[in-house]
């Protein structure tokens, strides 16, 4: 199990405890079938959404989503899996491809529990109402496509973005800001032309170790599961990436003091601590956030940074070279940076 997945985990069993029992239930047969403990940390998120957002229409006497019982789930009719969708649509400002995960995400459940539980042989959940009710199929690779027009970095700004992180970051009203920004500035640049000149996620940074780069070939070894088996894929990385690489790996030990034993590559380290630690996913969508706002790109995000990435070398590679350096499961995860790079010529 990779670090980042860990760390989900025990994400997950906080999250669960929250939740009705059924749902650890659910997770722990889903966690037996191999699937990812981050797909369920998702899931789970998703599930806390909907049952805080029940409980005080449905079961108001009830303290807590924790102590609802599978009986009480006899209450949930159509009427509030459609006035749930229209939440989602009105009040959480979510793309709809993300209100179509959560809504199968909780089909899921709601399906476990009907096929699970029985008294006698009757299905404890009399009528699954998630399951009568369907969504349109999430947006193809043009409408992704049009999404990501104005939130990707043109070659240009790919550029002008790593260099403004290097030199043109100042906070000259807070000295403690300049201080951190300079103590991990190279890691984070590091960090960022990584996500811009290779395709890799987030995920992939947080789980690296020292012995998956390679400085002589230029590549890193990262692991991403596809189709229930995990894969190993080598992803190629340029020598711009390579040079903020050294620079990093020459202030590692200086900077964050890591333990002899510490495997992993990137490292943080919090007010207080004498010895660093692997980074989390967290930290660098935070720093990556403050970047992107400050060098006024306001819509740029991690993912954003891949797509762009994504986008630059698709237009001068074969679509099944683009899938392979992503490291995508399909031909069809990587359409959309075709038909972005013919929107933006």
């Amino acid at each position: 199990m990779k670090v980042q997945e860990y760390r989900d985990l025990e994400k997950l069993s906080d999250i669960a405890n929250e939740l009705p029992q059924v749902v650890t239930n659910f997770i722990e047969q889903k966690l037996d079938e191999n699937v990812s403990p981050s797909s369920l940390l998702e899931y789970s998120r998703d599930f806390r959404i909907f049952f805080s957002w029940i409980r005080p229409k449905l079961w108001p006497y009830v303290a807590s989503e924790s102590e609802l019982e599978l009986e009480l789930f006899n209450d949930i009719k159509r009427e509030h899996v459609e006035q749930f969708v229209d939440h989602l649509y009105e009040s959480r400002n979510l793309q709809y491809s993300s209100m179509v995960r959560k809504f199968n995400a909780l089909r899921s459940l709601f399906s476990f529990i009907h096929l699970k539980f029985e008294i006698k042989g009757v299905p404890v959940l009399r009528r699954n109402w998630f399951a009568t009710f369907t969504m349109e199929r999430p947006k193809g690779p043009m409408e992704v496509a049009r999404q990501m027009q104005n939130k990707v970095l043109r070659f240009n700004e790919i550029y002008q973005f790593v260099q403004f992180v290097q030199e043109g970051v100042s906070e000259q009203n807070n000295p403690q800001a300049q201080w951190f920004y300079i103590q991990n500035r190279a890691r984070d640049v590091s960090i960022i032309t990584l996500l811009l000149e290779s395709g890799l996620i987030v995920s992939d940074l947080v789980n690296m170790d020292i012995n998956d780069l390679n400085l002589i070939d230029n590549y890193i070894l990262i692991t991403r599961q596809q189709a229930k088996v995990r894969m190993r894929h080598k992803v190629m990385f340029g020598e711009k990436a390579k040079q903020y690489l050294i620079e990093y790996m020459n202030t590692r030990t200086k900077f964050y003091n890591p333990q002899n034993e510490e495997e992993a590559f990137f490292l943080a380290k919090s007010n207080g601590e004498v010895h660093g630690k692997r980074i989390s996913k967290r930290t660098i969508q935070v720093f990556v956030k403050k970047y992107a706002s400050k060098f006024g790109a306001t819509e740029v995000t991690t993912r954003q940074l891949t797509h762009s990435f994504g986008l630059q070398y698709a237009e001068k590679n074969s679509v099944r070279n683009t899938k392979q350096q992503l490291a995508q499961r399909n031909i069809e995860a990587v359409e959309k940076y075709l038909i972005l790079s013919s929107m933006i010529k």
